[in-house]
Order: structure tokens, then C-alpha cells, then sequence
């Protein structure tokens, strides 16, 4: 059996991660910085509170709902959480 991806597969991964960044460009701040610091630069959210001079907590938060704000679109087209990015929560 061909273990290679189907080239549909590819476009359809493709198209969800161009969707994806079309999202969190959208995103207002500090939602966006938070998301984008936390997952693309790898900072941990007790680095990123203190950047912005806030609680760990005020971190988690923003994080979280920047992430569901994200997910929201494609949760209306009837993707799931676990298929988009392996999140669960």
C-alpha cells in the first residue's frame, strides 16, 4: 500500500493552514501577540506575563481565548478541535 499522502490531503491541510493564519492576522491584540509569542516563538506564559507586566494568569487567559477565537471559524464549518490541531480543550 502507498504510504504517500494524497495530493488532496495536502491541499486540504494546505487550505486549513492558510485559513489558520488569515484567523490570527485578523486577531486583535493582545490576543494575537499572545497566541503568536506562546506557539511560534516558543515562550513559556509565565515569559510572556511578564513582557507584558501582567499576571501568569492574565497569560493563560488570553492564550486560551485566543486560541478558541481562532478555532471558532472552523468550528461553524464543522471541523473538530482534535482534527484542526490536536487540541482537546
Amino acid at each position: 500500500m502507498d504510504s504517500t499522502p494524497d495530493i488532496a490531503e495536502l491541499f486540504e491541510e494546505q487550505e486549513l493552514a492558510g485559513r489558520a493564519f488569515s484567523v490570527l492576522h485578523a486577531l486583535e491584540e493582545p490576543y494575537k501577540e499572545v497566541f503568536m509569542l506562546a506557539v511560534f516563538g516558543g515562550l513559556s506564559l509565565k515569559d510572556i506575563s511578564a513582557m507584558f507586566g501582567k499576571s501568569e494568569s492574565w497569560a493563560r487567559v488570553t492564550y486560551c481565548r485566543a486560541k478558541q477565537k481562532i478555532m471558532e471559524p472552523f468550528l461553524i464549518l464543522g471541523y473538530t478541535k482534535k482534527l484542526l490541531f490536536g487540541w482537546s480543550t
